[in-house]
């Protein structure tokens, strides 16, 4: 028999399950009227060749090891692809455990954070003195906050994503890195992605890495006077 006071220990839920038994994707189909339909039989006849570019959206993830100082590899792009913005977020012990928030990034220490394109780097001056724990992050802070107006080219009042700064530094401290304005040398060569990171201690255990690239891609359709091609 309990004692009075004691409060009786509450079995852990098991862990959810979702079953997917029906899979619908919904492909929606244009159908041209006569004057396109000719205008793109007269481009197929003529052996023409289209230019087509498109955003490419790539994401890696790494553990992280247990060290102060960590260089990841991210990739390695072949012209056409050209990075445009690299966006990277730490996690600690929240992979595969439903009871944490994997929408939920930490900042896990960091006290730096660039990327090396080549031997160019992004951005050319450190994050200097950065400190989560001494409310020292404004830079990282204005180059997440105004993402969105430079991606989409619209408004700062439209596009704001409304994420005060203490919401940054307990929810969401994403480093984003604009590397648009990319140097000559790198628009028709192999790029070499690195993310250079350093902590002010060792990183923790069950640390992981997530980095998005988001790059301009470009094919060309290329017409044989039947079909086209890529």
């Amino acid at each position: 028999m309990a004692a009075v006071g004691d409060v009786p220990a509450i079995a852990e839920p098991d862990d959810g399950k979702v079953v997917l038994a029906k899979l619908s994707w919904y492909m929606p189909h244009v159908t041209p009227n006569s004057q396109a339909k000719l205008a793109v039989y007269k481009t197929t006849e003529s052996k023409s060749s289209l230019p087509v570019g498109y955003r490419m959206i790539q994401c890696d993830s790494i553990p992280f090891p247990q060290t102060r100082n960590f260089t990841w590899r991210l990739s390695v792009k072949s012209a056409p692809e050209k990075p445009r913005w690299i966006i990277v977020a730490l996690q600690t012990d929240k992979s595969g455990d439903q009871q944490h928030n994997p929408s939920i990034f930490d900042c896990c220490n960091l006290t730096n954070m660039f990327v090396m394109l080549n031997s160019w780097r992004y951005p050319k001056i450190d994050y200097a003195e950065m400190n989560f724990t001494q409310q020292k992050f404004s830079r990282v802070y204005g180059d997440a906050a105004v993402f969105r107006t430079k991606f989409y080219n619209v408004e700062k009042l439209i596009s704001s994503p409304n994420i005060t700064p203490a919401d940054y530094k307990e929810l969401f401290p994403m480093f984003v890195f604009d590397v648009t304005k990319q140097s000559e040398k790198l628009k028709n060569s192999v790029t070499d992605i690195q993310i250079k990171a350093q902590f002010s201690a060792n990183v923790a255990a069950n640390v992981e890495a997530f980095a998005v690239v988001i790059s301009d891609k470009s094919l060309i359709f290329q017409s044989n006077g039947q079909k086209m091609r890529v």
